[in-house]
């Protein structure tokens, strides 16, 4: 599947979990509501954290192969350059720690 075919998966995952927050909504107060809310936000933290270590890997990846600026690699990415900068900055110090421990 190319960049465009993932991109309209994603796409479409996004409406299934807009979906799935209306329809919560639009639930009557409830246990049943409450529950559903609750494990609908636990998993969306735990992909959200999964998507963030993927976002990084790319970030290190991007970097290493392509030399950009910090401006340019935040550009690309879609965060802050201050955010581009602090995970560079963590991947060396855990790379030196790395090379410590070895």
């Amino acid at each position: 599947m190319g960049g465009n075919g993932q991109a309209s998966a994603a796409t479409a995952a996004l409406g299934v979990l807009r979906q799935a927050l209306d329809d919560i909504t639009a639930m009557d107060p409830s246990p049943d509501k409450t529950t559903a809310i609750r494990d609908l936000a636990e998993e969306l933290q735990k992909l959200y954290g999964i998507a963030t270590a993927i976002r990084k890997a790319e970030v290190l990846r991007i970097q290493e192969a392509e030399k950009l600026t910090l401006a340019q690699l935040a550009d690309r990415v879609g965060i802050s350059k201050a955010r581009a900068d602090q995970i560079i900055k963590a991947e060396g110090r855990r790379q030196e720690q790395e090379t410590r421990n070895a």
